[in-house]
């Protein structure tokens, strides 16, 4: 191996131990920021401010497509050691982002008309005032982060994922800090936004700096390549319809409870999504340093054997902590969500278990979005998912009137069972060629001995439910100190254990 390659390689594990280390300080967080938040606030400002982020993440839609455009053709071209080309993508993302802000700003305006009518009748009139002056603020924040995925784009190439993965950090833990001072002046719902928007736009320049700084990042338009500005619209066109199925699926539950109960459900329903929203990162935490290397083994051979075997090696690593978590809070969750968020939280707890069991095969697997993308073949995720996500509205009307919020729960999971459990494994086998036999055989072996300690350990926990706080970090930890070995001796392969033994010297244990 190469000196580059292994400097690459040592990139790659460094930046996915500083992602573990910001998924689980993710986690941390929002333990400890959720109720005191709740608190600060009231349920009825939280569901409101959950209820104008349901709406505003429709519009993140155009941040999430032109982000995805920008980072997969820039790893193209750096991994074509093309530097025209790279300029170039930032170039012509620089054109087609002076049209998104006007759209943005555009269909808020409607937005904010439509919100007003809408729920005049479920909101009071200060309500809908903060609701718009809301929306006003995020969108302005959904700006900034659009003018910033170039330089996403540039750090990532360059595999400089330390470095960006610490300024989120920096941002995770003082955002909330400042919020939670700021919420004790002015106790709204609005109060939260001006607070991420002023640290949005503190990390956004840091991060420009240093992709113009250090890493020489040229953003003028070389000449106007219609070419590839046209295979960068195709593909952000995919993009799109798979961001927007995204937000339909997991935004509209709230936006529907809203209607039929108001903001005291959402609230409900979003604690249990909040437990969904911080485990999504774990499986993220591999995967999303690998974009440059999928660009380097599919542009340099279209490799897909190297690719199937990726894609097992590195599901398989993100596949732990997303057990440790899922098969944990199976077990402790109950006792949890009543002393985090307080009484009258109990059905987050079956929100959260009924979406996270599916949702584990999905985010298990990103690294397959990543070769979606780099393949050019995230079009059919994207027609499959938006198909997913209508039908889950017409399930979710029809359930929650029934169930509430777990009736909106099992429609997400119904959906997301028959979509990326089946549908899109059928298609990484027999369209793109990844080996998913080989795949499914290996975590089984994986998942079977951890699902024997979760029953052993919830027989073994039932004489302690319903204590306090002591008694239920003393489980959890007893359920980590488990975990470990026999995650280790029963399930872990040669190259898994390799990485805990090289983890082991650096840390002189």
């Amino acid at each position: 191996m190469s000196n580059e390659a292994r400097g690459n390689s040592g990139k790659r594990r460094a930046g996915a131990l500083v992602s573990y280390a910001y998924s689980i300080t993710q986690v941390l967080v929002n333990l400890i920021y959720v109720p005191l938040l709740l608190s600060g606030i009231g349920q009825s400002e939280y569901g409101l401010y959950q209820l104008v982020g349901s709406i505003i993440a429709y519009l993140s839609i155009a941040n999430s497509t032109f982000s995805a455009g920008a980072t997969r053709f820039y790893c193209k071209f750096y991994a074509l050691g093309d530097e025209e080309g790279m300029a170039n993508t930032l170039g012509i993302l620089k054109r087609i982002y002076r049209i998104a802000y006007l759209l943005v700003f555009a269909i808020v305006g409607v937005v904010l008309v439509a919100f007003s009518a809408v729920y005049a009748s479920l909101l009071s009139h200060w309500e809908i005032v903060e609701s718009c002056l809301m929306l006003g603020v995020l969108a302005i924040n959904l700006v900034l982060t659009m003018n910033n995925t170039m330089s996403i784009a540039c750090i990532t190439a360059h595999e400089e994922f330390t470095f960006l993965k610490i300024s989120q950090l920096a941002v995770l833990v003082l955002q909330p800090i400042l919020i939670l001072v700021f919420i004790n002046v002015r106790p709204f719902a609005v109060t939260v936004t001006f607070v991420q928007l002023f640290c949005n736009f503190v990390c956004r320049m840091i991060q420009q700096v240093f992709a113009r700084k250090k890493l020489n990042m040229d953003d003028k338009l070389r000449f106007l390549d219609k070419d590839l500005e046209r295979q960068i619209l195709v593909f952000s066109g995919g993009i799109v319809l798979g961001v927007v199925a995204d937000q339909i699926f997991w935004k509209t539950d709230q936006l529907i409870l809203g209607y039929l109960y108001g903001t005291a459900s959402v609230a409900v329903y979003s604690v249990g999504s909040q437990i969904v929203n911080v485990y999504s990162p774990l499986g993220f935490a591999v995967s999303s340093v690998f974009m440059p290397r999928v660009s380097e083994i599919w542009h340099s051979g279209h490799d897909i054997n190297g690719l199937s075997r990726l894609f097992v090696k590195v599901s398989r690593v993100a596949l732990y902590p997303l057990l440790a978590v899922l098969l944990g809070f199976i077990v402790f969750g109950q006792d949890f969500i009543r002393l985090w968020a307080g009484e009258g939280y109990g059905d987050a707890y079956w929100v959260a278990i009924i979406e996270l069991i599916p949702f584990t095969v999905d985010v298990s697997q990103n690294i397959g979005l990543i070769i979606l993308q780099v393949m050019d073949c995230y079009g059919f995720r994207a027609r499959m998912y938006l198909v997913a996500a209508v039908i889950n509205i017409g399930l979710t009307v029809i359930l929650a009137n029934e169930l509430g919020v777990v009736g909106a729960a099992l429609a997400s999971a119904v959906a997301m069972t028959v979509s990326s459990g089946f549908i899109l494994n059928w298609y990484f086998q027999k369209c793109i060629g990844l080996d998913m036999g080989t795949w499914w055989k290996s975590v089984l072996r994986e998942i079977l001995p951890m699902m024997v300690l979760c029953g052993i350990t919830a027989v073994a926990w039932r004489p302690f439910a319903g204590g306090g706080w002591i008694s239920l970090i003393a489980g959890i930890a007893c359920w980590a100190v488990a975990f470990f070995p026999v995650s280790y001796f029963l399930c872990a392969n040669d190259y898994e254990k390799s990485l805990v033994l090289r983890m082991r010297r650096k840390l002189g244990a």
